[in-house]
């Protein structure tokens, strides 16, 4: 009887897990998206044009216009209108970057810019503000006193000479 019970369990078995898998109540989870590999910069690689420029200025390459002329050498040849290339500065180093540079060092990246500056404070500031304030006033009390003496001085030399003019003038 076991084995007669059984086999009218399983179909009714077999369809209540076929609908019972149906309520699954939440969605499989999606596989993880693969890492992605971020190319580590390494010493001796190239440089991409926007840091090149910042490293190293490239030659200067400029075009002339040259018109129609006859040959020197040569009296029976005309040379037609065209352009002369002219190489006005050589490659060279950037000795005054305006901007950081990033250099590629081997696994860790550096940020070079010896033109950089700490902002001043405000304290640094008011200071100087003070100190040119005190050379203003410093300046301005010397400026009197020479005026002054300039003055006292021009009294004196009317004084000096007043006498020796009275004393042309009796004789």
């Amino acid at each position: 009887m076991n084995k007669k019970h059984l086999l009218k369990l399983a179909p009714a078995l077999a369809i209540a897990a076929a609908l019972l898998d149906g309520c699954a109540s939440r969605p499989p989870q999606p596989p993880p998206p693969a890492p992605a590999t971020v190319a580590v910069p390494v010493s001796g690689t190239e440089l991409d044009q926007a840091n090149l420029e910042k490293i190293r200025l490239g030659e200067v390459l400029k075009a002339y216009p040259v018109n129609r002329y006859v040959d020197p050498k040569d009296p029976n040849v005309l040379h037609e209108a065209h352009l002369v290339y002219r190489k006005e500065a050589s490659a060279d180093w950037n000795l005054s970057p305006h901007a950081p540079t990033v250099v590629p060092l081997g696994p860790v990246l550096a940020v070079s810019d010896p033109a950089e500056k700490p902002a001043p404070t405000n304290a640094d500031i008011e200071q100087r503000m003070n100190a040119q304030t005190r050379l203003m006033a410093a300046l301005t009390e010397q400026n009197e006193t020479l005026i002054a003496e300039v003055a006292r001085l021009n009294r004196e030399l009317v004084r000096l000479r007043e006498p020796q003019n009275t004393a042309t003038k009796d004789k």
